[in-house]
């Protein structure tokens, strides 16, 4: 396929900013795209991170040791689970709700009002992925747990599942690669029965590169890391034979935005909103907004600004009613962006 380039002016104002703005947005310093909305903090969440929508509950994971559930309508949020290392992975299915921590994969059974009840851990001994130890799970249209295991380091080779993305039975077995040589995916979701998934590109190779990508799985597919950062040979690498031949991404984002959670969304018409959780260490900051990435023909071709002012987002999902749901670490919320 196609690499779709998104250089640093491309989320810039002149192409971001957004028509009209609620009086609610407006006073929080949000930017909306176009058509009417109206912003609210819907709960108040620590270290907010992936989300599930299961009915009229949202389950939250987070980056300490709790789950929380807040319901959709609007309410505190409560602690549903604790005891993890860094719960930050969410799905549910059947009734059921997995739990993606640093070293398992846990199932409980979801009840009225999201309580959760018969604890088990469906798979133990997940890879050590160092600094890129937050998991994010999701169900496949197969049914399948897709979970991802990042790299240990910045640049540096895998080793065993480390670099992956895994799937598995929902009662964890059967455990399959899906794909490898991905440095650390925090987001992923189905459009058109094609996974697209999200990966953080390597620091300390400069200002602008090398890119944050968006990739299409194909099965067993191998993504490039360590040798390549989109198509640009990283530090420590360049003269070193790849093991498989990289399959290339389809779209490539600003460096260092740390693009995480992305969503498809059928109130956009099929276009997905990914969540960039923003620089850490560039010269000049980006990312720290949602942007829409549109799509033509089953491919992405284009991104811009579709929110700003929520913190350092997180995860990006849709409501029962169509509102945009956004999970924000920084500031310990989950807000909501009604039409």
């Amino acid at each position: 396929m196609d690499v779709f380039s998104l250089r640093a002016g491309f989320h810039s104002a002149r192409i971001g900013l957004l028509a009209l703005v609620s009086v609610a947005a407006a006073a929080s310093g949000v930017a909306l795209a176009p058509g009417p909305a109206r912003a609210e903090v819907l709960a108040r969440v620590p270290a907010a991170r992936e989300m599930a929508v299961c009915g009229d509950v949202l389950f939250v994971g987070t980056k300490r040791s709790s789950v929380y559930a807040v319901p959709v309508a609007g309410g505190r949020a409560r602690r549903v689970a604790s005891g993890f290392s860094a719960p930050n992975g969410v799905a549910c299915s059947r009734g059921r709700l997995f739990v993606a921590s640093s070293d398992r994969v846990t199932a409980f059974d979801i009840g009225p009002g999201g309580a959760l009840s018969g604890r088990r851990d469906i798979r133990r001994g997940l890879p050590n992925s160092g600094a890129h130890n937050l998991r994010y799970i999701a169900i496949g249209p197969d049914a399948r747990l897709y979970v991802s295991f990042g790299s240990p380091c910045n640049i540096c080779l895998p080793r065993g599942l480390q670099g992956t993305i895994v799937s598995m039975n929902q009662d964890g077995s059967d455990l399959r690669r899906v794909a490898w040589g991905v440095r650390n995916s925090v987001g992923f979701a189905w459009r058109g029965g094609t996974m697209f998934f999200t990966d953080n590109g390597a620091d300390r190779m400069g200002d602008d590169i090398p890119p944050d990508e968006l990739n299409a799985l194909r099965p067993g597919g191998f993504y490039g890391f360590p040798y390549f950062g989109g198509r640009i040979p990283l530090k420590g690498f360049r003269d070193a034979r790849p093991p498989a031949q990289q399959i290339p991404p389809v779209f490539e984002f600003q460096a260092h935005v740390a693009t995480l959670g992305i969503h498809f969304f059928r109130s956009l018409g099929g276009d997905a909103l990914v969540a960039e959780h923003g620089s850490w260490n560039r010269s000049v900051p980006v990312g720290r907004q949602v942007v829409r990435v549109r799509f033509r023909g089953g491919r992405p071709v284009s991104a811009t600004t579709f929110l700003r002012g929520v913190g350092r987002p997180v995860d990006v999902k849709e409501a029962p009613d169509g509102s945009v749901l956004v999970s924000d670490d920084a500031g310990g919320a989950i807000h909501i962006f009604r039409r």
